[in-house]
């Protein structure tokens, strides 16, 4: 069984049009994945549906690995849905250019994530909607944001609303090529994700160990403590691999 989590940053819950995007997408995976002989389960949370509250800026979550505000909203239980996935959804709405407040705000509530390899080698499928402006812009800056905590991104999709506009995410011409390649590449990465690590992705996972172990080396010269995130990567084995290709396969 083949588990996928979408997480839509739209305060708008059913009616939102990112959250029909993310299920006509679903659809899709899930007839190409039946055609295949695999099974999948769907589960999608709008951002209506839980409680998410501002980060405080307080470094907990670098420091030892714990966000407090965990305890107090529903960002624990989002967090563990991402990390149980093996494929997973964000969407957005645009609003003013750019990713919706909510959208953000989980990103932000997970930023160290970036630092810890959370996401290490998972496929996704980041996309976002919008009437006429933004939407391709914005699905790759939430992408890019979100390539950092090791998601490999290998669909970045956009749709727009007004009629007049394409690809519009009403009209089943525009959108069933796109959801039938962007099913395609999730099933592909879900079963070798390795053939879409990127360059940048190498450099990013490069330049992270070197940090890692630097942090840590300068601790133990000192006498004192790294922050955890860097213990995290040593005990995962990302400091012992050569690139981020060899630490997938093992």
């Amino acid at each position: 069984m083949i588990k996928v989590f979408s997480f839509i940053g739209s305060m708008a819950g059913e009616g939102s049009k990112t959250a029909s995007y993310s299920d006509k997408l679903a659809r899709k995976l899930i007839e190409k994945a039946e055609g295949e002989g695999e099974e999948i389960s769907y589960e999608r949370i709008t951002a209506d549906m839980i409680r998410s509250d501002y980060c405080r800026s307080c470094l907990s979550c670098f420091r030892s690995g714990i966000c407090p505000l965990d305890e107090q909203d529903d960002m624990a239980m989002l967090k563990e849905k991402m990390l149980q996935s093996d494929i997973l959804f964000f969407g957005s709405p645009v609003y003013m250019g750019d990713m919706s407040a909510a959208a953000k705000n989980v990103i932000d509530r997970i930023a160290y994530w970036a630092h810890r390899y959370e996401l290490a080698g998972k496929p996704a499928a980041v996309f976002a909607t919008t009437d006429s402006s933004f939407g391709k812009e914005t699905a790759e800056h939430a992408a890019e944001l979100l390539n950092y905590t090791g998601l490999v991104v290998v669909h970045k999709g956009y749709a727009y609303r007004e009629m007049s506009l394409h690809p519009n995410l009403f009209l089943e011409e525009d959108m069933d090529p796109v959801f039938e390649e962007a099913a395609g590449r999730l099933l592909d990465a879900y079963r070798s994700v390795t053939s879409y690590i990127t360059g940048w992705d190498e450099a990013k996972f490069l330049s992270r160990k070197l940090i890692a172990a630097r942090a840590i080396k300068k601790a133990e010269s000192e006498g004192g403590d790294a922050w955890s995130e860097y213990y995290v990567l040593r005990d995962r084995g990302i400091l012992d691999a050569k690139s981020y290709v060899e630490y997938l396969e093992k």
